[in-house]
């Protein structure tokens, strides 16, 4: 599992006293980052191949608020992948308490973005870390869930 952590500055609050919506979706972008970097596709792997990661689909819910100050983590595993897509799940958890605050769910799809954009497979050194991941991540399914997310598969 990666975890990513942060302390929620004053600056991402609102009028209400709690933390922007967008902000979780931002925490979540910082964690997907720092995966397609571990798993061999960061900004090195675009500028050598033409190749990253697009979101297909990407849902949150919100559960509880942060607050400015709260420490926070994005944990972050892979819980599906095939030969071109992987599929992430995320809570976001109140470090002090635990609590989960909100959870994420994206499908990042595989490309070529200098050939089109065009779906295509990870190569073989890539899609050995993304298995290797998954295996490192495997465990029970998450208990909290978005609905809806998930690899669709022809002939299933």
């Amino acid at each position: 599992m990666l975890e990513l952590r942060r302390t929620c500055p004053g600056s991402w609050v609102d009028f209400n006293g709690h933390m922007r919506d967008a902000y979780y979706v931002l925490l979540v972008s910082f964690a997907n980052d720092r995966q397609m970097d571990e798993l061999g596709m960061g900004p090195t792997y675009l500028a050598s191949t033409g190749r990253t990661l697009f979101n297909l689909d990407n849902r949150i819910r919100y559960l509880r608020e942060a607050k400015a100050g709260d420490r926070l983590a994005a944990r972050q595993r892979l819980i599906d992948h095939d030969a071109k897509r992987i599929h992430l799940h995320t809570l976001i958890v109140n470090l002090s308490t635990e609590a989960v605050l909100a959870v994420n769910e994206a499908v990042l799809l595989h490309v070529d973005r200098d050939g089109g954009p065009r779906a295509e497979p990870f190569p073989p050194e890539v899609a050995a870390l993304v298995s290797a991941r998954a295996a490192r991540d495997a465990g029970p399914e998450p208990r909290e869930r978005t609905g809806g997310v998930g690899l669709m598969r022809r002939g299933a």
